[in-house]
């Protein structure tokens, strides 16, 4: 078993939540007939910080305005006359009132994507090996290259839900639905790269999770964090024994981090900082952010991918692992942990003594 080395990273990312406000805020008190719903074509906003004036159909001004901090739905887009010149105008609203298309912006469309990691070509376990041995080839470090460009959900605006834009979290105080959450995100993305390499799949275990809290305590209880430079390895001995392990070293942790000085972030925000981790993790990228990742120097440490894919020249590569993440904090830095333990140790009575799945 081979000791691994940390990657520090200090990712920021911007995020663009949508805040979906309530539409058709146009207030119109006379009555109305019922009638069948009107498609929807899209969503508008009004440009600007002032109200705007809403027009009727055959281009005269209503006493009705259109707020500059909602949004709107159209159902509909014509020329109208107004006075000798012809502009551009949509319908909003159930009344029939159209506000000119100068005064108003189109709201893009949010889609929401599950985050994947897919793997180059050219990235494979025989090539990944020498890479881990300390002899990445020239088309190795290229397939990394284009790995770190093509898996690209750290440095979009793309979520994976609207209640990942939503929620709020606390990373150093999650709750155990939210902790779960993310394990199982993670173990997701590594999967994806292990199918792709023909590996099995990683399992989430509760009590690897349990494990994973106990180092994350001995890293708070002791302010050691990833920006210590190392894997806090007596920390993580005492967290093992404490779980049933009889290990001298740390055979279990991978390791990422992040600084930031916002005690709370999106719960998309969090998805993005363990996909960059992983992301640097499995093509050797040491750099500190996104903007150095086709600059070949910072593709220099396999260890981790090693780790990953089972795959560091021993007889149990191609073995797989029980799986379970935390989050530790040390001033402004987190650190992620990635805690996976194989199952030759979960099966070895001599690295095992009591832990069971």
């Amino acid at each position: 078993m081979y000791k691994q080395k940390t990657i520090f990273t200090v990712i920021a990312t911007v995020l663009f939540v949508t805040n979906l406000a309530n539409i058709n805020n146009v207030n119109f008190n006379h009555s109305q007939t019922v009638q069948a719903a009107t498609k929807k074509l899209g969503t508008l906003k009004v440009k600007g910080t002032k109200k705007v004036r809403l027009y009727n159909f055959s281009g005269k001004a209503t006493k009705y305005y259109a707020a500059p901090n909602k949004e709107y739905s159209y159902t509909a887009k014509k020329y109208l006359k107004i006075g000798k010149t012809k502009h551009l105008a949509y319908k909003i609203g159930d009344n029939s009132h159209w506000i000119l298309a100068k005064n108003a912006s189109l709201v893009k469309k949010t889609t929401y994507k599950k985050a994947k990691i897919v793997m180059p070509k050219g990235y494979t376990r025989a090539s990944l090996l020498k890479a881990y041995q300390g002899k990445p080839s020239k088309a190795f470090i290229n397939a990394c290259i284009k790995g770190m460009n093509s898996n690209n959900f750290s440095r979009t605006s793309q979520s994976e839900s609207k209640k990942d834009n939503l929620t709020k979290i606390n990373p150093a105080k999650l709750t155990k639905a939210q902790t779960k959450e993310l394990g199982e995100y993670s173990v997701r993305l590594i999967n994806d790269a292990r199918k792709a390499l023909g590996l099995k799949p990683w399992i989430y275990n509760a009590n690897v999770e349990k494990l994973a809290q106990d180092i994350a305590t001995e890293y708070t209880t002791n302010k050691r964090g990833i920006n210590n430079g190392d894997h806090y390895v007596a920390g993580i001995v005492r967290a093992c024994k404490k779980n049933g392990f009889n290990l001298n070293d740390n055979y279990v942790e991978d390791m990422a981090g992040f600084a930031t000085d916002n005690k709370t972030m999106t719960m998309t925000e969090m998805k993005k900082n363990i996909y960059f981790g992983l992301k640097q993790m499995i093509f050797g990228y040491t750099g500190p952010t996104e903007l150095q990742r086709n600059d070949r120097q910072f593709y220099r440490e396999w260890e981790h991918a090693g780790d990953l894919f089972n795959t560091q020249g021993s007889k149990h590569d191609g073995d797989y692992n029980y799986y379970g993440f935390s989050i530790s904090k040390n001033g402004n830095v987190y650190s992620m942990h990635y805690i996976s333990v194989p199952t030759f140790i979960i099966n070895s009575s001599e690295y095992n003594q009591s832990f069971e799945l």
